[in-house]
């Protein structure tokens, strides 16, 4: 006799579907399985590549601006002292006064005829009706008349050296040209300011360019230049009128007002550029916008070139009471951007502040050595 159970037809059929189900359910599994890993994939990949897109970008970027002027590294070569650099330039002039003379400065073969800069283009442009009240801090602009001419003994430099050691709030005068009694005239609550601070070197902008003032300064008189400072204390509190009444009474040739340039939304920027006077309600005159102009064009091409930075070009600007103020021809040298690591440890840095003078007495001079080649040569 078989002793083994024997499962009825419809027990084993019931068996047989839930061993299915069992097996359907498993392999739905496997294929939910099979999917998110298939899903996280293709999210890892995605992610992957465009975190490769991004870095690529930016390599690319960062290449843009090395190549468009940005500095190379510290292991850049030394500025060289050539064509005369070194020289003082003095001469004897026939009176017998030790004179000033560019000719040792600056090799005649370097310079091209057709940049020459006409001294007095537009020197007969009558100006506008000169408004002064003793309610303003400069009251003798009408009197202040520097002479711009090739016949003194010494060029006359003046270095405003950019911004003060306090912030305050002042009244500002736009233009002797306007009427100083209709309230349009003026700036009011204007913002006198310590300027940008580093953002590598936390080091105020009114520092820096006191210093670099400075040493300007002593490159030039070196030279043969007569130099002063707009405010040689640097507590000195001075608006931008009286900044350029200094290079106005003392008869100056040119003046040069150095920044240091910041745009904190975007650190990357770098470089140099110069801020010119753009002719506004009849001041400047045509001859010192013009000769400003030239100024700038030869000063911040030498000064790029010495510290390879990127030169970013002219910038005219008005309404500004120094330019509109100011008798002689005037520029503004944004020298670098503080705002930018690297900008902002070179200008506090003292060998790269020895090639940022380079630069500047570089062009100071080929500016007048343009002035004065003579017609043919």
């Amino acid at each position: 006799m078989n002793t083994r159970t024997r499962i009825p037809p419809p027990a084993q059929r019931q068996q047989l579907l839930e061993q299915q189900k069992r097996r359907y359910k498993e392999k739905q599994r496997q294929i939910k399985r099979r999917k998110r890993n298939l899903l996280i994939k293709r999210i890892a990949v995605f992610g992957l590549l465009a975190i490769i897109a991004v870095l690529l970008v930016w390599m690319i970027m960062s290449f843009i601006d090395n190549n468009s002027g940005e500095k190379p590294s510290g292991n850049d070569p030394e500025i060289s002292h050539e064509n005369g650099l070194e020289e003082t330039g003095e001469t004897v002039s026939d009176d017998g006064h030790e004179g000033f003379s560019l000719s040792s400065l600056i090799d005649p073969s370097t310079l091209n005829p057709n940049d020459k800069i006409d001294l007095y283009y537009m020197e007969d442009q009558v100006l506008p009706k000169v408004y002064y009240t003793n309610n303003t801090p400069y009251t003798t602009f009408s009197e202040d008349n520097p002479i711009l001419g090739s016949n003194k003994d010494t060029r006359v430099i003046v270095i405003d050296a950019g911004h003060q050691t306090e912030t305050r709030k002042s009244d500002v005068w736009l233009s002797p040209y306007l009427d100083p009694a209709k309230d349009s005239s003026w700036v009011k609550n204007s913002l006198l300011t310590i300027g940008t601070e580093g953002s590598k070197t936390k080091r105020p902008e009114y520092e820096t360019t006191h210093e670099i003032a400075e040493k300007l300064k002593k490159a030039l008189e070196d030279l043969g230049y007569t130099v002063y400072l707009s405010h040689p204390d640097i507590e000195e509190q001075l608006s931008g009128s009286q900044r350029a009444m200094v290079a106005n009474k003392n008869n100056a040739d040119l003046m040069i007002s150095l920044h240091c340039n910041s745009y904190e939304e975007d650190p990357r920027q770098s470089g140099a550029m110069a801020l010119i006077p753009k002719i506004w309600e009849g001041y400047p005159s045509e001859r010192l916008a013009y000769l400003s102009k030239h100024a700038a064009t030869v000063i911040l091409e030498e000064y790029s070139q010495a510290t390879q930075l990127k030169n970013r070009g002219l910038d005219p600007i008005p309404k500004t009471s120094m330019f509109s103020f100011c008798k002689v021809p005037i520029i503004l040298l944004e020298m670098g951007f503080s705002s930018c690591p690297s900008d902002d440890n070179a200008m506090n840095d003292p060998e790269f502040q020895g090639k940022m003078v380079s630069g500047i007495v570089a062009g100071i001079n080929k500016y007048f050595s343009l002035i004065e080649i003579p017609n043919g040569q």
